[in-house]
């Protein structure tokens, strides 16, 4: 199964980093590192390049062992020795890389990495923000009872409150953090609340995702 790691190797040969979850660590000071968007559409240049290839496995099985067939050229020559190795090629020809198929591959692959992407980041954005919280959502429904309505001669449905979304407060905008020192006095300091720095963050990759997404992209999600 060809890998991210297959694909750095090529893209990047020599250079020092790990992958670990399908995360790029990457620790080489004098090449840069790929992009996703290379990533994908190399492994997607490896695999097609892997299925094209495929004749060479499959003929390989298909030949006799080494040892019959040099007992083929000395009882019956090189030219039934040549029929017999033509009738395999034959059998299995030989594959080509087609230009127009690899770049149908490698689009396919950048859209399909795209879509993704631009899914969770969607996702991501419409969580509630922790600095603001999440109101509480009410929906007026039909409850289980039924009472009898003596205008219309009919059970009319109870209709009651029902809390659809539950309500989140808003974090504290700050939070206290202490530091201590080589003699361990302690320092106090006020900070912005390390969680919403985060979620700050997260939303603001997120939205970077989105606005850099192609509109056809966008479309099709």
């Amino acid at each position: 199964m060809i890998s991210k790691g297959d694909a750095l190797l090529i893209l990047r040969p020599g250079a020092k980093w790990n992958v670990l979850g399908g995360k790029i660590e990457w620790l080489d000071t004098e090449q840069t590192q790929p992009t996703e968007e290379e990533i994908v559409q190399k492994i997607a240049e490896l695999k097609y390049t892997e299925e094209v290839e495929e004749y060479k496995k499959v003929r390989e099985l298909a030949y006799p062992s080494s040892g019959e067939q040099f007992d083929k050229i000395f009882h019956e020559g090189i030219d039934a020795w040549k029929v017999d190795i033509q009738a395999i090629k034959d059998a299995h020809p030989k594959a080509e890389i087609d230009e127009t198929v690899l770049a149908s591959r490698k689009a396919l692959a950048l859209f399909n990495h795209q879509l993704e992407e631009y899914t969770t980041a969607t996702a991501r954005l419409a969580q509630y923000v922790l600095s603001v919280g999440r109101a509480e959502v009410i929906e007026t429904r039909a409850a289980f009872d039924q009472v009898y309505n003596e205008e219309t001669f009919t059970m009319d449905d109870v209709m009651t409150d029902f809390i659809t979304v539950a309500g989140i407060d808003a974090l504290d905008a700050t939070a206290e953090v202490t530091t201590y020192d080589d003699e361990e006095v302690a320092t106090t300091a006020t900070v912005e609340n390390p969680l919403i720095t985060q979620d700050n963050a997260e939303r603001a990759a997120a939205q970077a995702i989105v606005d850099a997404t192609p509109q056809a992209v966008k479309d099709a999600a």
